[in-house]
This record gives structure tokens, C-alpha cells and sequence, in this order.
């Protein structure tokens, strides 16, 4: 096996999922958001604002993720808008960390998350729980995501 396979699969496996773009109720799904808010606070905040509002460098998040499909956010974040000034993220994020990034942001778009690290925002300063109705809404995307190619490995 390949090296480049052989530390990818063993990263995977400490990261905790090989592949895995769907969510399995509740808890799983804030996993999700929580992994995501960790991964924009990483990696995208410096153009587009803490808690995703924008900035003068790039847009506002909780409005243009309403707006474009799954599949092409993957495919935005995979190979970035190089005439827009975003580079490609391929290089650091793969397609679980997007997809946690996807769902983070769609939970700020629908003003069922605050503002805020997901663990401290929900009632009394304690974790934050996803709304039932809203886990429900999101079961739609859920399924179209299995629907997108995941990208190649390089070796």
C-alpha cells in the first residue's frame, strides 16, 4: 500500500471518520457543527469574519450559503475562486471537514445556532443543542450529499 494511503487512512482513523457525510441524529450533527466552527475559526475567518458575517475581504457566509447547492460549496472550497482572491483548501481541509463547515454554516444561516463557540452558546452558557425541526429540515441535505463525488488521493 502506498504511503501517501497508509497516513491518510491513520490520520483518518484519529480524526474518527473515513468518508462519512451524513449525520446520525442530534448529538451527531452538533459533532458536526462543532468540528465545523472549529475548522472555519481555522481556516476561513480571517476573510469572512468570526461567527461567519463577513468582512471587507470576503462575504457575508450566513447569507450565500442559502444560495448554493452542497455539491457546489465542496467543489468552491476544494478549488477555491482564484479570480475572487480564495485560494484552494484541498491542500488542508478534506471532503469531511467541508462538509462539517457546510453544516456550521447553514445552522448560522438559519439562526438556529448563535453566535459563539457551540459548547457555551446554548441555554445557561451550556452546550448548544440543534433544534429537532431543524435536524429534520437538514435530513433532505443529508441525503443529497452522498450524491458527491469524493475527491481522488493523491499519492
Amino acid at each position: 500500500m502506498p504511503l501517501a494511503i497508509v497516513a491518510v487512512l491513520a490520520f483518518s482513523s484519529i480524526a474518527g471518520r473515513v468518508g462519512s457525510a451524513h449525520f446520525e441524529g442530534a448529538d451527531d450533527l452538533y459533532g458536526r457543527i462543532y468540528n465545523g466552527w472549529k475548522w472555519f475559526h481555522v481556516y476561513c475567518f480571517r476573510c469572512h469574519g468570526v461567527d461567519a458575517v463577513g468582512s471587507n475581504i470576503g462575504p457575508n457566509l450566513r447569507e450565500t450559503i442559502r444560495a448554493v447547492a452542497y455539491g457546489s460549496f465542496i467543489e468552491v472550497v476544494r478549488e477555491g475562486r482564484v479570480e475572487k482572491g480564495m485560494q484552494s483548501w484541498k491542500p488542508l481541509l478534506d471532503d469531511d471537514q467541508i462538509t462539517d463547515i457546510f453544516y456550521y454554516l447553514r445552522a448560522r444561516s438559519d439562526k438556529v445556532l448563535p453566535a459563539g463557540r457551540p459548547d457555551e452558546v446554548g441555554k445557561g452558557g451550556r452546550e448548544w443543542v440543534p433544534p429537532d425541526d431543524w435536524v429534520d429540515t437538514l435530513g433532505s441535505i443529508d441525503h443529497a450529499i452522498g450524491a458527491v463525488e469524493p475527491r481522488a488521493t493523491q499519492e
